[in-house]
């Protein structure tokens, strides 16, 4: 255990920028692969929120090696747990047998004589208790029942203990049945975490591992919420937005352009003075007067050369 609290360190101080090695980086991930890494260590160290982070870490060896890990990690902890073996209850009438009885207990040990009632089947997404206390509120009682159902789209955790965890912390964000409580604001980070829940099964594996806590997860931007299909598209469609923002833009896709339109490798309808190529595009605009012809403005696409005719 203190051999991976101090690599854990290790990682902990790239993570927060204090040291830029990635070689070292990958050395101490190396080491964790080959450790033995049990629950009880990933729940007392916190060593998978670490490592999770390095997952889109710039450098290619480092995100990939940091993603196996975890993989392995999540693999421990939605892992069934197995029921510990029922040990053999007191009976006081054995206690007080005679000794005739107990001459007779070589016979009487056959399977036939005492049957064992077969252990129960670990169903290890479903609650085993009541998590909903009495006089709890009935929103609050609604949101950790449906919570509960969404995280049990993913196998594996506990999800009564995740979904509890969860809507104590909103209620704690959203002051719940105390002064200045917002209901509706708490009712609406419901429906924002339920939405991108039933959406992102790996958010709700981190969660169901202990690789993402309550905490974290209500103050998860919307971005971070979002499944990366859907972060993809929204980084194109910034890209897209930002390049057409651009004063530029049709002269730097004039190229791109013309193929679309089928205009590839045609010649404009004016010659640069300066490089004498035909390469060239022109746009009309209204400078002067009404009744005054338009101002033809052209650019050379070979040179950059402008003028107006």
């Amino acid at each position: 255990m203190e051999e991976i609290k101090r690599l854990h360190v290790r990682l902990q101080k790239f993570t927060r920028g204090e040291t830029s090695d990635k070689s070292e980086v990958l050395d101490v991930l190396r080491l964790l692969e080959k450790a033995t890494i049990t629950l009880t260590i990933l729940k007392e160290t916190q060593l998978g929120k670490t490592v999770g982070k390095l997952r889109k870490d710039g450098d290619e060896k480092v995100a990939n090696m940091a993603k196996l890990l975890v993989k392995n990690w999540k693999s421990i902890a939605l892992s069934p747990r197995p029921t510990s073996a029922a040990s053999p209850a007191p009976s006081t009438s054995s206690e007080k047998s005679t000794t005739a009885s107990k001459t007779k207990s070589s016979t009487a040990s056959t399977p036939q004589s005492t049957p064992k009632a077969s252990p129960a089947k670990p169903t290890p997404s479903k609650s085993s208790g009541p998590f909903i206390p009495a006089g709890l509120d009935k929103i609050r009682a609604s949101v950790r029942t449906k919570l509960k159902e969404t995280l049990e789209m993913s196998e594996g955790g506990n999800a009564a203990d995740v979904a509890t965890a969860i809507e104590i912390s909103m209620a704690r964000m959203f002051s719940m049945g105390f002064p200045g409580e917002n209901k509706k604001e708490y009712s609406a980070k419901f429906r924002q975490l339920s939405f991108n829940l039933k959406k992102n099964a790996p958010l709700r594996e981190d969660l169901l591992s202990d690789m993402v806590s309550a905490e974290q997860l209500i103050n998860m931007s919307p971005e971070e919420l979002a499944t990366e299909e859907k972060r993809a598209e929204n980084q194109r469609l910034r890209d897209d937005a930002f390049n057409k923002a651009r004063l530029d833009w049709a002269e730097a896709n004039e190229e791109k352009i013309n193929k679309q339109c089928g205009l590839e490798g045609s010649t404009g309808l004016f010659t640069c003075g300066r490089c004498k190529s035909s390469k060239t595009s022109n746009t009309q605009k209204q400078t002067r007067s009404a009744d005054e012809p338009m101002t033809v403005f052209v650019h050379c696409h070979n040179c950059g050369n402008r003028w107006k005719c």
